[in-house]
């Protein structure tokens, strides 16, 4: 089997904790040639724990997209970065992984997917939900009619983001502490909620929601709640509480209602899809694997190169997802229903500023992370 020699540009906690895990375990799919970060001591230990020459260590990546050998390009940067960084490498002629949301505005990811079709490469936007197992069961259930016609949905997350960020959680980083980007952490993680939603019900026609004011600099909103509507049978409650904490189990979690049945995940990582049936008084448990989605995403754009298998994770499908977020901080700011496909006036800048148009958000200035 070909592998796909690869490069890295950016090794921060995603690559640490998420992506150096899922290639380790595909050494028979992906060669990792070179790897960059603005961090000389970090890119240097990392090549050399890859094993790789100094001369494959960089950390201006516009020199690492110069080399012939690299055929593709993984991107793992700050929001704010993404869609410079992607264009670079789109440009340079190099397929792509790109990390979520691959630009900052609705504007700039049209201008990305615009520009994937010139330069014809392969664009995959490194989504996990749309590849982790126990949504891949979902959906089956509801494809397959097990729970008969979905009609009602529950989506619940309750965080301390806070607390995390204090714990080791990736919001400890000064980017997501300090967003240039509108939305602050509703985009950074709402958008991995809108993504699985997505995959699960299709697209999204309305949004509804409504927003508790804050004075926190990572956030507008310190909760949201939403009500989405899609297609002509299915709506549900999205709700994203950001300064909380679930204290009685089991947890809300996702429970969705069907004519015949209810399907219910507690949390990603609880290990089992339930499924009861209104009739039978009985509940099946799928077990799965929790947290293969890094691994999943990887082994299709392998496929996708290699065998011409179909992306999951498009672009268009990622930019629905920030459609969706915007709607739902337009919905909040007018008071009124949004169609996503209706937010585009929120993002007309590659850099924007933290949301500064919603009640309770504190100005500051934007700025441009140098490269």
């Amino acid at each position: 089997m070909e592998k796909i020699r690869l490069g890295i540009i950016g090794l921060g906690l995603a690559w640490q904790r998420l992506h150096a895990p899922a290639l380790a375990r595909l050494t028979d799919k992906f060669e990792i040639v070179a790897v960059c970060d603005r961090d000389e001591e970090k890119v240097s230990n990392v090549a050399r724990f890859l094993g790789l020459s100094d001369d494959s260590a960089f950390t201006d990546y516009k020199e690492m997209l110069t080399r012939k050998d690299i055929e593709a390009i993984e991107t793992l940067v700050p929001i704010s970065e993404n869609f410079e960084t992607a264009a670079a490498v789109i440009k340079s002629g190099k397929h792509l992984i790109a990390e979520k949301p691959f630009a900052a505005t609705l504007e700039a990811a049209h201008q990305l997917i615009k520009l994937r079709d010139r330069h014809k490469v392969t664009v995959m936007v490194a989504e996990n939900e749309r590849y982790e197992e126990q949504n891949t069961i979902i959906k089956n259930l509801i494809d397959n009619g097990q729970i008969g016609t979905p009609i009602y949905f529950i989506d619940n997350h309750v965080v301390n983001y806070k607390e995390e960020s204090e714990h080791g959680g990736f919001g400890q980083t000064e980017w997501r502490q300090n967003p240039d980007y509108q939305g602050g952490v509703i985009m950074d993680s709402g958008v991995h909620h809108t993504a699985r939603m997505r995959f699960l019900f299709g697209e999204v026609q309305r949004a509804f929601a409504n927003g508790y004011s804050t004075q926190l600099d990572f956030t507008p909103f310190s909760c949201v709640n939403s009500l989405l509507s899609f297609g002509e049978n299915i709506s549900g409650h999205y709700s994203f509480f950001i300064t909380g904490k679930e204290t009685q189990a089991p947890l809300v979690g996702l429970r969705i209602f069907g004519t015949q049945g209810e399907i219910f995940l507690e949390e990603p990582d609880c290990g089992f899809v339930n499924i009861s049936f209104k009739d039978e008084r009985s509940s099946v448990a799928i077990a799965y694997t929790p947290a293969q989605g890094y691994f999943h995403e990887l082994e299709n754009f392998h496929a996708a190169l290699r065998n011409n298998v179909k992306i999951e994770s498009t672009p268009e499908k990622a930019l629905g997802d920030m459609e969706t977020i915007f709607a739902i901080l337009e919905s909040i700011r007018s008071g009124m229903p949004v169609n996503p496909k209706e937010a585009e006036n929120l993002a007309k800048a590659i850099v924007l500023p933290r949301v500064t148009a919603y009640p309770g958000a504190r100005s500051r200035k934007s700025k441009v992370v140098a490269e």
